[in-house]
């Protein structure tokens, strides 16, 4: 049973897309635990969840999910993977989801924060109680110091520090959970494009010789904002994440222990070492 079964009944896993979904799963069931999937339609991939129970929803569903979640009475949720933030109007609610409506008109006046924030009480006033990724599956999250055999050296120390004193102090303005540093300065910070496109924008940058990195020097610094929910929106890196932080030149990239997930520690690790990077956990 997963660390936080004892306290709870049947789980449902609403799933969008990537891995972090998939591996979740895989870990509660090494856990013996096996959610039911409520596969987000356009976002998550029923198939890639095996011989799971599952069944795809679209957003405008949710009074069928509703219904569902009561009929096997299931109590506990889990939400994990990305979204692209839908239109309001773009839902196409069906009947049963229509008397849900107004709340959810609430939530999408404002940034991302306010919208999963009002997720999360939508679901709480329904009953139900929400669980983040890392309290089922801590495993799933950053240990502290490094995943391979790289650490950060006492320059590049400071200047984590630094991106970690930065993105803290943009936590209000609910902006983005990562930022790139190099030469003693902020050369990007993460907007709504998302982490891996803001690398991209940095690669592009040395590309053309517009932003030169030196050897050992440029790191990504990635920690939730503060107050920032996990149970809905808990910060992540993955393959791709390291791939093309090497692609740009950087070092290495430094996160908070246990706020951000890795997913697969070893294998992360691995990759780590291979492409000659840090990848290191900060208290």
């Amino acid at each position: 049973m997963s660390p936080a079964g004892a306290a709870r009944g049947p789980l449902v896993l609403i799933a969008g897309g990537g891995d972090y979904p998939v591996q979740l799963a895989r870990a509660l069931a090494a856990h013996g635990e096996r959610p039911y999937v409520a596969a987000l339609d356009g976002a998550a991939d029923p198939a890639a969840f095996g011989d799971a129970d599952v069944q795809s929803y679209r957003l405008g569903q949710l009074g069928r999910l509703l219904e569902e979640l009561r009929r096997r009475g299931i109590a506990d949720i889990v939400m994990l993977g990305g979204l692209p933030r839908p239109s309001f109007g773009a839902l196409r609610p069906e009947a049963s989801t229509l008397k849900y409506l107004p709340h959810f008109a609430k939530a999408f006046r404002g940034g991302d924060d306010h919208l999963l924030r009002g997720v999360v009480l939508f679901f709480e006033q329904q009953g139900f109680r929400v669980h983040g990724p890392a309290e089922l599956a801590p495993e799933l999250a950053a240990p502290e110091g490094p995943l391979g055999r790289r650490q950060a050296t006492a320059e590049q120390r400071e200047l984590l520090q630094r991106g970690f004193a930065l993105l803290d102090a943009l936590s209000p303005f609910d902006v983005g959970q990562a930022a790139i540093l190099a030469d003693h300065r902020v050369v990007a910070i993460e907007a709504a494009e998302g982490t891996d496109a803001m690398i991209g924008r940095v690669a592009d940058l040395v590309a053309r010789g517009r932003l030169k990195i030196g050897k050992g020097d440029g790191v990504l610094v990635k920690l939730p904002k503060t107050g920032q929910d996990l149970r809905m929106d808990m910060p992540a890196i993955g393959p791709d994440t390291l791939r093309n932080v090497a692609q740009a030149g950087l070092s290495g990239i430094g996160i908070r222990a246990g706020r951000v997930l890795v997913g697969d520690r070893a294998a992360l690790g691995r990759l780590a070492d291979q492409l000659g990077l840090f990848v290191e956990g900060f208290t």
